[in-house]
């Protein structure tokens, strides 16, 4: 997290941003297991990364129009949580798919993979399938598509099956990718610039605090829930 901070530093003395020191702010999966203190944030970091919102926008803008489906993976190692994983995808599913989640049926592995259907209150129905199996210190593997009645969307580029770097280094040891996706934080990786993105929006926008309070518990609603559909075998609406 040192280089992350260091990071957070450089954009607030760079843009001279005034904010209160004692605050502690983390991606919202982090708090599922515990509760707020007052001085801690739940950001929901991934809503600032540039291929979401650009999703969100094609919606938003009826680019694609009647969106019928949204179909989500996202595939990470043992050191993430199958609960941080859904609490990401069901806040991209709200924020791209712009409604509100109203019933889920899971089906989950040994806290190991799995899918999910979702139905936000607009209508759109969501296919998440998340994992957490692949090798030790891998990077997230993950996909997008809007799909409607009138085009398709996706943050990867057609017959694409994994995310592509900028730059590719073939050395003796091996194979190596590059991709720097911000002008002004080069060197981190893209989770690493969405946490310092969202943590720098939230300084310049503390009011929003209240906003962030309400969407995690929201989400930790329905992670609880996905685990209840999958030990019930049923589907869970949400009040």
């Amino acid at each position: 997290m040192d280089k992350i901070q260091d990071a957070l530093d450089g954009l607030v003395k760079k843009y001279d941003i005034v904010f209160d020191r004692s605050i502690h702010m983390y991606p919202g999966w982090k708090f599922l297991t515990k509760e707020l203190a007052p001085d801690e944030v739940p950001l929901l970091s991934w809503r600032s990364n540039r291929k979401f919102v650009e999703l969100h926008k094609i919606i938003s803008e009826n680019v694609v129009e009647h969106v019928c489906m949204l179909r989500f993976c996202c595939l990470t190692d043992k050191s993430v949580d199958l609960s941080a994983l859904i609490y990401r995808e069901f806040d991209l599913c709200e924020f791209i798919g712009q409604g509100k989640i109203t019933s889920l049926h899971a089906a989950l592995t040994d806290g190991e993979g799995g899918n999910i259907i979702v139905k936000l209150d607009n209508g759109i129905i969501c296919s998440v399938e998340i994992g957490n199996q692949l090798p030790y210190e891998s990077k997230i593997i993950d996909r997008h598509e809007i799909i409607a009645r009138r085009g398709v969307a996706s943050d990867l580029v057609v017959d694409t099956q994994i995310p592509q770097q900028s730059i590719y280094t073939y050395t003796g040891k091996g194979s190596v990718g590059y991709k720097d996706v911000d002008n002004e934080l080069f060197g981190l990786d893209e989770m690493e610039i969405e946490i310092v993105r969202s943590a720098f929006d939230f300084l310049k926008n503390p009011r929003h605090k209240v906003s962030y309070l309400q969407q995690h518990n929201h989400l930790s609603q329905l992670v609880n829930a996905a685990f209840t559909s999958n030990e019930e075998c049923r589907k869970i609406e949400i009040e």
